[in-house]
C-alpha cells in the first residue's frame, strides 16, 4: 500500500525533506496530444520494427544530427529531415569487438561509449574502431553482484569530462538498506571510476525481492549539478549534490497503491511473480528545450477483470520541482519514454509509424501555461 499518508507526509517535512506546498487544485490535467507541435519522421527498413527512444542530438560542420545505437549498429540521421546518413556495424568479437551483451551506451559527435558484458566500459569511434577499454570496478561482497544497465531509462550521460551511469539491483535484497554506492562516475581525463552515493527510502524494506518495485531511474541535471533519482515506490525524488542527499516531493495527486508480488511454485522451481496491477513510478528525464523535469507514473495496471487496463500519467515539474501539470496519454498510441530535440521532447507515435518510417510526436511542454485545462 502507498506509504505517504497525511501523517507520514507531515513527518517527512519535519524530518527535513523538502515538501511542495502547491495544492492539488492548482495542478492542471492535460491531454498529451494537445501539446504536440510537430511530427518527426525517421527512415527505417522493413526488417526494423522500431528505432527505440534513445537518440543523441548534436551538430556537425555539415548539419544537425540524430544518432542511435540499435542491435550492434550505429544509425545516424539528418535532422529534421530524418534521412539515414550512416549505418555503421560494430563487431562483437576481435580487436574491435564490443561484446555481444551491451547494457547501455552514450553517443557524442566523436565517439560512442558502451557498457559491455557487465565487465567493461568501451570507447569506440563512430566508424567501429575501439579506442579504449576499461575494466568496470570489482563487485564487493557488500553488493554481491552488479547490474550496470540503462534499463528503466537510466541512460548513460556525460557532462564535461565525467560519464555517469548506475548500478540497478535486479531485485532489492535484505541487507541493501544501508548500501549507497548505486551511482557510478567515470572521469575521461584520469581514466578513473568513483561513486556518487544515495540511499533508498526506508519503505523499500516492504518490497525486497520484488523485481518491479525495487527499481529506480536517474538523470543528471547539469544546470544545477544535481543527480535526480526517482524510486518506483516513492512520491519524493532523491537529490544528490556535493555529496549530500536530500528529498523533494515529485509525485502525482492521484491515489496510488503499491502491491508487492508473491513467490509461487513453477514446476521444479519457485519464482517471484510481480503484481502487474500495482502502481509504480517509472522513468525520469529532463526536457532540455522547455527546461522541465518529467516523470512517468503508472496509476493502475491490468488485473483479471480489466486485462487491458494501463492507466498512465506524465508528470511535469519546473527546475525547482514545482508541479506544473499531470498529463494523460495512451501507451498504445505514444511511447512512455523519449528524447530531446531542438523543437521539443520526442515520443514514438505508433499511429503514424509504417514499414518505411518511424514517427515521433514532438511535445512542447512550455505550452502548458497557455493550454486550456481542467484542474484537479
Amino acid at each position: 500500500m502507498r506509504k505517504f499518508t497525511q501523517l507520514n507526509f507531515l513527518a517527512i517535512c519535519f524530518l527535513g525533506f523538502s515538501c511542495s506546498t502547491k495544492t492539488t487544485e492548482q495542478i492542471p490535467i492535460l491531454d498529451l496530444k494537445d501539446l504536440i507541435v510537430d511530427t518527426l519522421y525517421l527512415e527505417k527498413d522493413t526488417l526494423t520494427k522500431n528505432l527505440g527512444s534513445h537518440f543523441s542530438f548534436y551538430e556537425t560542420d555539415s548539419g544537425k544530427i540524430l544518432a542511435t545505437y540499435l542491435n550492434h549498429q550505429l544509425l545516424v540521421y539528418s535532422y529534421p529531415e530524418g534521412k539515414l546518413l550512416k549505418r555503421q556495424t560494430f563487431e562483437k568479437e576481435g580487436p574491435d569487438g564490443i561484446g555481444s551483451f551491451i547494457t547501455g551506451n552514450f553517443i557524442d559527435k566523436n565517439s560512442i561509449y558502451f557498457l559491455s558484458q557487465q565487465k567493461e566500459l568501451i570507447q569506440s569511434d563512430l566508424n567501429g574502431n575501439v579506442l579504449e577499454r576499461w575494466d568496470l570496478p570489482a563487485v564487493t561482497s557488500e553488493r554481491k553482484y552488479a547490474n550496470y544497465s540503462s534499463y528503466l531509462y537510466n541512460n548513460l550521460q556525460k557532462s564535461g569530462n565525467e560519464l555517469y551511469f548506475v548500478d540497478i539491483p535486479f531485485v532489492f535484497q535484505d541487507g541493501f538498506e544501508n548500501y549507497d554506492k548505486w551511482g557510478m562516475v567515470f572521469n575521461t581525463e584520469t581514466d578513473s571510476f568513483s561513486n556518487y552515493h544515495f540511499l533508498y527510502p526506508q519503505s523499500i524494506t516492504e518490497y525486497t525481492q520484488d523485481d518491479q518495485l525495487g527499481l529506480f531511474s536517474h538523470v543528471f541535471n547539469p544546470k544545477s549539478n544535481e543527480h535526480l533519482i526517482g524510486f518506483s515506490i516513492s512520491d519524493s525524488i532523491a537529490i544528490v549534490k556535493n555529496g549530500k542527499q536530500s528529498w523533494k516531493w515529485a509525485g502525482t495527486t492521484s491515489p496510488l497503491e503499491f502491491k508487492k508480488g508473491e513467490t509461487i511454485p513453477s514446476g521444479q522451481y519457485t519464482v517471484f511473480q510481480p503484481n502487474h496491477e500495482s502502481s509504480k513510478y517509472e522513468g525520469l528525464d529532463l526536457d532540455t528545450y522547455a527546461k522541465k523535469i518529467i516523470r512517468w507514473v503508472r496509476l493502475k495496471g491490468p488485473n483479471k477483470d480489466y486485462p487491458d487496463r494501463q492507466e498512465y500519467r506524465l508528470l511535469v515539474f519546473d527546475q525547482e520541482f514545482n508541479p506544473e501539470a499531470e498529463i494523460k496519454f495512451n501507451i498504445d498510441e505514444l511511447a512512455k519514454f523519449g528524447f530531446n530535440t531542438p523543437k521539443g521532447y520526442a515520443l514514438s507515435l505508433y499511429t503514424k509509424t509504417t514499414d518505411d518510417i518511424v514517427a515521433y510526436a514532438v511535445i512542447d511542454f512550455s505550452k502548458i501555461n497557455n493550454a486550456k485545462t481542467e484542474t484537479k
